[in-house]
């Protein structure tokens, strides 16, 4: 007879979605990864409104802030792969725009980027292959087992249709500002869609991760 309690199903699972989510942290370098990574294009995009595009202005303010940053985590002992990563990304950005002539261009290899882990996110759901299930199971050192347990699937799937949606919703909005070369408010739309979006995104991922399975007792 169904007594109406309930119970963790699988303690050890539950401890295993959790790492999970330290693994996603750790891939990206943690928060002060993220930060070194975008920072520098973060204040390159406050610079550019503020002073209408000046490039230099830009530049100096985006350089000044990635050299803060370089020397905090050398200080901290930690890598600067994260800084590199966010330096390279800029100068490259940076180029192109300069090269063109076109300032909008500044945000094409942003937009691309966008529009490439869109695709691949949402294909990959179509063909039942959620690529964070990859993802997440090669950090661990695991194999694809995983695609056997429904559950696995559904958590899995879950969180790839959330970043679906969150690299979908950027290039919605930033496409057509760059088609139209509203600079400002593409400056604008990039920095909200950026760590703002990003942070509720993870936020999100970390309650499907950790959202325990539930059975009835007996």
């Amino acid at each position: 007879m169904n007594s109406g309690n309930t119970r963790p199903a699988n303690d050890g699972g539950l401890d295993e979605l959790k790492d999970d989510t330290t693994i996603l942290a750790s891939a990206i370098g943690g928060w002060s990864g993220v930060i070194d990574s975008g920072a520098p294009t973060a204040v390159f995009l406050l610079a550019f409104v503020i002073s209408h595009g000046d490039l230099k202005t830009c530049l100096i303010a985006a350089l000044s802030v990635g050299l803060v940053l370089a020397v905090l985590r050398v200080v901290q002992g930690k890598s600067l792969q994260q800084v590199v990563s966010g330096f390279f990304g800029l100068a490259l950005s940076a180029y192109l725009s300069k090269r063109t002539g076109h300032s909008e261009n500044f945000f094409a290899l942003g937009i691309i980027q966008n529009m490439i882990y869109f695709a691949v996110c949402l294909v990959s759901i179509v063909i039942r292959r959620p690529v964070l299930g990859y993802v997440v199971q090669a950090l661990r050192g695991k194999d694809n087992s995983w695609r056997a347990s429904k559950d696995s699937m559904r958590t899995y799937s879950a969180i790839t249709w959330l970043w679906v949606l969150v690299f979908g919703l950027r290039v919605l909005i930033t496409v057509p500002l760059y088609l139209t070369k509203s600079i400002e408010l593409l400056s604008t739309a990039k920095l909200v869609l950026g760590w703002p979006l990003y942070a509720f995104a993870v936020y999100l991922t970390y309650r499907v991760v950790t959202k325990p399975q539930v059975v009835t007792s007996d």
